[in-house]
């Protein structure tokens, strides 16, 4: 029977590279990343480092088999992490790109590196607590201008918002938030939608609930799981979209709580009319505040806030023209295309990643709404 190596051999370089890639690879996994584009990532910065890899990401975990090609005899490093919480933080993502840069460049040592990577979560967010919670009350009224909303719709939606904000401030002191939040969502949407239309009849149903569910609804995760499934990422890209399908059902149970309360009380629900599009002036004016209020909701940092900003315009732009001149199937997909070329232009001029410039351009396409109105249906 062949006798074990010794952990020693393994080396203090394997250990100190393996903790520094899981370390890295659960602070990207938290922020969203891709799972085939993580386990790209980490291969390639262990080969750099005369190692190789085994990677296996899902969004709830990353499993990490290291070790060093001439030390044939010596025990692999095996490491696990889990991922308990994800957020869509621009600016946390931008600094574990800087260090890891600075890493592969020498600059810093993986000690350092792994020290520097476990200081983010300490890090000042880049915006006050009062410009956070106003983005999200901002952002729903000024979405319901492109869902063709009037002055009371957005008026109404921003309520909606601002109710969002302060259940969720509550919530988040449950251990349970996380499962109540999106059913709550979806009640505080359908219930101001109902109230609304009771006081005002001349507002819109559709207009509001869509309105109001906009920073709710998990259209960044759905159009990752289908990213993940095109690179064969199975298990991940599954997970992805059945959390989002979860994320969908709350939302949609949620509503349908507020209307099951409005048919027991007997009130009668307003007719759905064809609403006319805002004036320019009112679009272009709701375009620059929703693109502010999205990059500050996903923490763009604020070197890059008027960049992250233009890709929205370039969003709203190229979907009016396309819309205009072209069959409807194409205006999506040249927006998303305009937008991606746009991102991966600045994330190469800055070095930065593309997520910083994609993330608020893509958000006004609204992908998950197709989603909730099909399963509203």
């Amino acid at each position: 029977m062949t006798e074990a190596t010794p952990p020693a051999a393994r080396g203090p370089q394997t250990v100190e590279l393996a903790d520094y890639l899981v370390s890295l690879g659960g602070t990207l996994l938290s922020y969203g990343c891709h799972t085939h584009r993580l386990e790209s990532l980490l291969r390639e910065v262990a080969t750099l480092e005369g190692h190789d890899a085994e990677v296996f990401a899902v969004p709830t975990g990353l499993w990490l088999m290291l070790r060093a090609p001439d030390a044939e005899r010596a025990e692999p490093v095996v490491r696990l992490v889990r991922v308990k919480e994800w957020a869509v933080d621009l600016d946390r993502l931008a600094a574990v790109d800087r260090i890891f840069n600075d890493a592969l460049e020498g600059k810093l040592t993986l000690p350092e590196a792994k020290l520097a990577m476990a200081g983010i979560e300490g890090r000042p967010r880049p915006y006050p607590r009062w410009a956070v919670a106003a983005a999200t009350p901002l952002a729903t009224g000024t979405t319901a201008v492109f869902f063709r909303g009037g002055f009371a719709d957005i008026f109404a939606a921003t309520i909606g918002g601002a109710l969002l904000v302060l259940v969720g401030h509550l919530l988040r002191q449950r251990r349970d938030a996380p499962l109540l939040a999106d059913f709550t969502g979806g009640f505080i949407a359908g219930a101001v939608a109902w109230a609304a239309t009771a006081l005002v009849p001349s507002t819109s149903r559709e207009v509001l609930v869509l309105s109001i569910i906009i920073a709710l609804v998990p259209g960044m995760a759905l159009t990752t799981g289908l990213a993940e499934l095109a690179s064969k990422n199975l298990v991940s890209g599954g997970a992805r979209l059945m959390g989002a399908m979860v994320v969908f059902l709350s939302i949609v149970f949620g509503i349908a709580a507020a209307v099951a309360v409005e048919q027991v009380l007997g009130a009668v629900g307003a007719v759905a009319s064809i609403r006319p599009e805002p004036p320019v002036w009112l679009e272009g004016g709701a375009l620059v505040l929703a693109a502010l209020a999205f990059a500050i909701f996903f923490s763009a940092p604020r070197q890059f806030l008027l960049l992250s900003m233009v890709g929205s315009g370039i969003a709203w732009l190229v979907t009016g023209l396309a819309t205009r001149h072209l069959p409807s199937g194409l205006a999506p997909f040249l927006a998303a295309f305009s937008v991606a070329a746009f991102a991966n232009l600045c994330a190469r001029q800055t070095d930065r990643p593309a997520q910083i410039f994609l993330l608020p351009g893509l958000v006004l396409l609204v992908p998950g709404s197709f989603g909730f109105l099909s399963l509203e249906a």
